[in-house]
């Protein structure tokens, strides 16, 4: 019965393991984020106030652009409920292949969500994570 557990625990680690990607992180901050405060992440800020954000990706990034979206989500918006606000490329500095650090505001309340996208590839987001403007 040991036998059988364990092979079961082992096929199941292979199997799940097979099917997931490697992803990045984005946090967020209402101040700018430095090696101190860099895990503190915050989801709720309000509105007209500065959206900090760092983005961390899953490996080293050899293209020069990564591309960052953000867009809220409602039930008055057409495509199932996303709208879009904003897109903005931004190039990275050879000291940033593995991260990037900006920040954006935005003055209406609601449920918003960041992507980041690498410019090699736009269908598939190397991260997102929400946010909340109250």
């Amino acid at each position: 019965m040991r036998i059988i557990k364990f092979l079961l625990i082992i096929l199941l680690a292979v199997i799940l393991s097979g099917c997931v990607q490697d992803k990045g992180i984005i946090l967020f901050n209402s101040v700018p984020i430095t090696q101190n405060n860099a895990l503190h992440d915050q989801k709720v800020f309000k509105p007209g106030a500065k959206v900090y954000f760092l983005f961390i990706a899953p490996k080293k990034m050899y293209n020069d652009l990564i591309r960052v979206q953000v867009f809220t989500l409602t039930d008055k918006a057409a495509l199932g409920g996303e709208d879009m606000l904003r897109t903005k490329d931004y190039r990275l500095m050879k000291d940033e292949r593995y991260y990037y650090t900006d920040y954006f505001t935005l003055w209406e309340k609601g449920r918003y969500v960041m992507q980041v996208f690498s410019h090699d590839d736009l269908m598939h987001p190397l991260a997102i994570n929400y946010f909340y403007i109250q």
